[in-house]
């Protein structure tokens, strides 16, 4: 059970905050954490794909692609994917006396915080991203942030502080901190659409054809479709292009792979239909994306 897990105080990841107060990564891995842990800094998780939840001071909440949680520093979290494949997700946190001086330079910093943490007994908010601009968006600020810290180029300091800003002005924008806009289902078909989104990223690069998924899963089509955006906020079809956008990010990031090559990896197909795809949901080309980050 994982209230009969260890807590740890995270040294390292504290030293790391004191060596520089901003930290920014991409994870991808099972995420099944072998303790309880907390550190200090505010702690900002955003998933690229897959679904998990986290456990926070004993309050369950779940992670799906377009939600956005903030955790207090100092609060016992721990996080697991509930899907067997792979979990991505960009983790910032950002040491609290360096966001106290941003709120001293940016009043408005200083009322976020205040929205989101009102009172003591609050450990945990989530943020969800009405649409794919404002994901979009987010990612953006984090990967850049996570690339500035990466390098240490000159100035980079200053950088991080503006896309910190930058960050937390789109954040402000959320008007209301209510867990997601959407009703919580029963634990049965939370976990049968956590399968369903399993099964759409195992087979990320095949056609999605709603009549097949119905019949895997037992539902009839607009029944599935109506738990799984209840579930994840997005359609299947939705989650599943979400998935091939974003391993597209990797491999062009990361990888020399031709972009051709990468559309036919993920499905698309034709090189022109991804390039439509991948311009819809991140606003430029796959090629300026892949010379933007290795700029």
């Amino acid at each position: 059970m994982d209230n009969q897990l260890p807590h740890v105080i995270d040294q390292e990841f504290n030293r790391s905050l004191s060596d520089y107060p901003v930290y920014c990564k991409t994870k991808r891995d099972a995420a099944m954490m072998a303790f309880i842990h907390a550190h200090d800094g505010y702690e900002f998780h955003f998933p690229c794909s897959s679904v998990g939840i986290c456990v926070v001071d004993g309050q369950q909440l779940e992670f799906v692609p377009g939600k956005l949680t903030i955790i207090r520093p100092d609060a016992y979290h721990y996080i697991r994917s509930t899907q067997t494949v792979e979990y991505s997700r960009i983790v910032l946190s950002v040491d609290e006396s360096y966001l106290r001086e941003l709120s001293v330079q940016e009043s408005v910093v200083s009322g976020l915080v205040d929205n989101w943490f009102p009172t003591e007994q609050i450990v945990a908010v989530q943020l969800h991203m009405e649409s794919k601009e404002e994901m979009e968006a987010v990612q953006y600020l984090l990967r850049t942030i996570e690339k500035e810290l990466d390098l240490r180029r000159p100035h980079f300091q200053l950088i991080v502080k503006a896309r910190l800003l930058e960050l937390f002005a789109i954040l402000g924008r959320q008007a209301s901190l209510d867990l997601a806009k959407r009703l919580t289902l029963p634990p049965s078909y939370r976990q049968l659409m956590t399968e369903v989104a399993d099964y759409i990223t195992a087979r990320h690069n095949e056609p999605l054809l709603m009549d097949e998924l119905a019949e895997t899963f037992h539902l009839s089509k607009s029944y599935l479709h109506k738990l799984f955006k209840q579930h994840t906020g997005q359609t299947p079809h939705q989650y599943q292009m979400l998935e091939r956008i974003n391993r597209a990010k990797l491999l062009l990031s990361e990888s020399e792979e031709p972009i051709t090559h990468i559309s036919l990896t993920l499905g698309f197909g034709e090189m022109a239909y991804f390039s439509r795809c991948f311009k819809e949901m991140t606003g430029v080309s796959p090629s300026f994306y892949r010379r933007s980050m290795r700029t």
